[in-house]
């Protein structure tokens, strides 16, 4: 993530990892670090959120889906501290 940011720093995408819940502390523990904070535009962790299977999972079982926006990965998607 943090090579695509670096080279298209002009890039305007949500980017998200997306791993099982016993991952989720050592997602953010890498997001987090601070050679990923030096971004030109802005930190990783402030670009990048995590999602766990298990909310993908329900994202996908929603009845109208196909009639939602990306919008909807902020519900589930969780930001490093």
């Amino acid at each position: 993530m943090a090579d695509l940011c670096a080279l298209l720093p002009n890039i305007n995408v949500s980017l998200h990892i997306v791993a099982p819940e016993s991952r989720r502390e050592k997602v953010f523990q890498e997001v987090t670090r601070p050679v990923f904070s030096l971004l030109a535009d802005s930190p990783l962790s402030d670009r990048c959120t995590y999602l766990s299977y298990g909310s993908i999972e329900e994202l996908v079982d929603l009845q109208y889906l196909a009639h939602t926006t990306d919008s909807i990965l902020d519900e589930f998607a969780e930001h490093a501290e």
